[in-house]
Parts: structure tokens; sequence; C-alpha cells
């Protein structure tokens, strides 16, 4: 799986739209970071759209952004149009410690949702890549609350990727995804997310993903 197919999965921290201030956007899964990055040079656009089923509209809407300085580092602002959203510009950045190898799996730390108003959640994730499947364990603090979470992503041909991931914690969610990459610059997120708590609502995110190179590899 290339970097801007990695690209077109980055989302945001969607479990905690419901009942907490959106996080800042980061590689990873429907609602997981993963021990990856956007790769060296390389930028995302991606525009958001959040709400709950049955489909009655969008009731989240931001545009997150995501950066690579060369291959272990990251970071990304993201903007919360969203309507009475607590603040409007939240913050984000990971560090990959080690990359997925046969004998390892790859390992990174990071922090997102930093902004005014809301609580940074650190977190810290493994990925590896096995026969089948590759699979995604981490750890993560979430508005003061210790929480594990545990994913798995396949990619079905060059251009699809189907997805699982679950978030631990009363106020978060189970997640199937799929992304879709239409060109090199551009592919679709499209998840659902199911509450942890019965009788929460159940909701549904789409993430347009633009990536392109802010340089070129002789440049880093």
């Amino acid at each position: 799986m290339g970097r801007l197919l990695i690209a077109a999965l980055a989302a945001v921290l969607t479990a905690s739209i419901a009942a907490a201030p959106a996080s800042a956007c980061y590689t990873g899964l429907t609602i997981i970071p993963t021990a990856e990055t956007v790769g060296a040079g390389q930028y995302a656009i991606e525009p958001q759209l959040d709400g709950g089923f049955p489909a009655r509209g969008a009731d989240t809407r931001i545009i997150n952004t995501q950066f690579g300085f060369g291959e272990r580092v990251e970071a990304g602002v993201d903007y919360d149009l969203s309507e009475e959203a607590p603040t409007r510009v939240l913050l984000n950045a990971k560090y990959l410690l080690a990359p997925d190898t046969e004998r390892a799996p790859g390992l990174a730390v990071g922090i997102c949702n930093i902004g005014r108003d809301v609580k940074s959640a650190p977190y810290a994730v493994a990925t590896h890549g096995m026969t089948v499947v590759r699979g995604h364990l981490g750890v993560s603090r979430i508005e003061g609350a210790n929480c594990w979470f545990v994913g798995m992503d396949r990619a079905l041909t060059d251009r699809v990727v189907v997805m699982a991931d679950y978030l631990s914690g009363a106020e978060n969610f189970s997640a199937v995804g799929a992304s879709y990459q239409f060109s090199e610059r551009f592919g679709v997120l499209a998840g659902a997310l199911f509450p942890n708590t019965r009788g929460e609502e159940t909701r549904f995110t789409v993430h347009l993903v633009f990536t392109a190179p802010y340089r070129h590899a002789d440049e880093e």
C-alpha cells in the first residue's frame, strides 16, 4: 500500500465528535491512528462531513490538513467549520519511532486535539502487516480517560481498502469503513460509527482526500 493511499486513509478521531470536540487529523483508519506517516514532502487536504443515521444532513464540517516532514514526522492543522464549535483550530503531530518490518511492528507516538478549550490526546500505536491483513493496537488518553484501541485493514485492490476499528470507552465507538482511490491525488473514505453505549446515535463520516507533494524528494 503506497504512501498516497495511506494518505487517503487519513481520518479524524471521529469517535469523539458526537460527545466532544473533533480531534485533529492524523494518518489512520476510520477512528484510530496507525504507525505510519503521510510521507516525506507530501500533504493532504481533506474536507470531512459527519452526521447521524438515518442520514439527515451533516452536523460536523471540518477541513483537515496533514504535512509530512521527512519519513518519520507529520503534523497538521484542522479547521472546524461546524456550528457552535468550541474551538475552530486544532493541531496534531506524530513521530514514527520505527517502521513496520517483517521482524517487528512499526511504532509511533503522537498527540492530537491540541487547541483552546479542549484537552489534548496523547497516544502510542503499533502497526504490523500480516499475511492477510494489517493489525493495529494502541493506547490513548482522551478527555482525561485512559483508552485502548485496536483495528485492522486490508487492501482488496490497488484502489480499494476496507477497515474495521474499535476505541474503548462508553463515549466512544467501533467503526467499519472503506476507501477508494480514484486517482493518484484523490480518494474518498466513508465509514459508519457504532456507539459503545446502547441507545446512542449511530453516525456516518465521509472524507474527500486530496494529496500532492509540496516538495520533491531531492529537496528533502
